[in-house]
């Protein structure tokens, strides 16, 4: 009994929402425009850049490579490392001398829009904390190979904090560590196209939004609402009250009626 009310009230569910079908379409059409507009034209583009670098216990790869000696105790030892290099490469150090050379690169204006500049002893300076929560450094598949991604809005200062970091990696890791040693891979490129917002993605979202928006809004006022439209709700409301007549719908032949045409 239980099973075939729950499928009454979802097929009563399913008409619901049919016969709302046009209130769904246009705040499926809202969310869909609300979305494309905050993703368009209110969230700000941002750009990112990234600069790979190998990290090796030993001085010299290319002679490992080419005796065939790497073994799995070195990858290991070289995963160990580059576990330690990303929280060295993490530390205030390494972004106050990203700050200085940017400070360097860039003028002081375009900086601004980025980070909050400050006077630190009558010297400018950028907040190591804002640059770090630019970058992302991580192993990548937890391998010997470390990723330093940037992302501002900006494409070029994307692309020089990724440069610098891996300019000042190997000399400040093999210093601090004394173990191990640090080769670049690549270079970090100036993107050409924004990384973010997912306009595709957002828009999606909204559409999504609405339409979920609009179904609840009609389930929850179908619930609220107590009012007996047919004969058939009070039924279903006071089963053990017999119903002794109804009041017959002019309009309505199906519910004992008569329709009259006035000539």
């Amino acid at each position: 009994m239980e099973t075939q009310e729950q499928e009454i009230n979802l097929s009563d569910l399913f008409y619901l929402l049919l016969s709302k079908l046009h209130y769904i379409i246009l705040l499926g059409i809202i969310g869909t425009i609300f979305g494309f507009s905050v993703a368009k034209f209110i969230l700000p583009e941002k750009y990112t850049s990234s600069v790979s670098i190998y990290v090796s216990n030993t001085g010299d790869i290319n002679s490992q490579q080419n005796q065939g000696t790497i073994d799995q105790t070195t990858i290991n030892s070289s995963r160990m490392i580059a576990a330690t290099y990303i929280v060295i490469l993490n530390d205030d150090i390494v972004y106050e001398q990203v700050s200085d050379y940017l400070l360097t690169q860039f003028e002081l204006s375009d900086l601004e829009k980025v980070f909050t500049v400050e006077y630190d002893d009558d010297t400018l300076t950028i907040p190591p904390e804002q640059i770090r929560s630019l970058v992302s450094i991580e192993s990548i598949n937890e391998t010997e190979v470390i990723s330093i991604t940037a992302t501002t809005v900006n494409p070029e200062l994307s692309a020089k904090i990724c440069t610098y970091i891996a300019q000042v990696a190997p000399d400040l890791l093999t210093r601090v560590t004394k173990a191990g040693s640090v080769e670049t891979v690549g270079t970090a490129k100036i993107p050409d196209t924004p990384s973010s917002p997912n306009v595709k993605m957002i828009t999606i979202v909204g559409l999504l939004a609405g339409v979920v928006l609009a179904m609840a809004i009609i389930i929850i006022s179908d619930i609220l609402d107590n009012r007996v439209k047919v004969s058939d709700d009070f039924k279903k409301k006071f089963e053990d009250i017999p119903v002794l007549a109804e009041i017959p719908d002019l309009f309505e032949s199906e519910k004992g009626g008569m329709k009259y045409e006035y000539r």
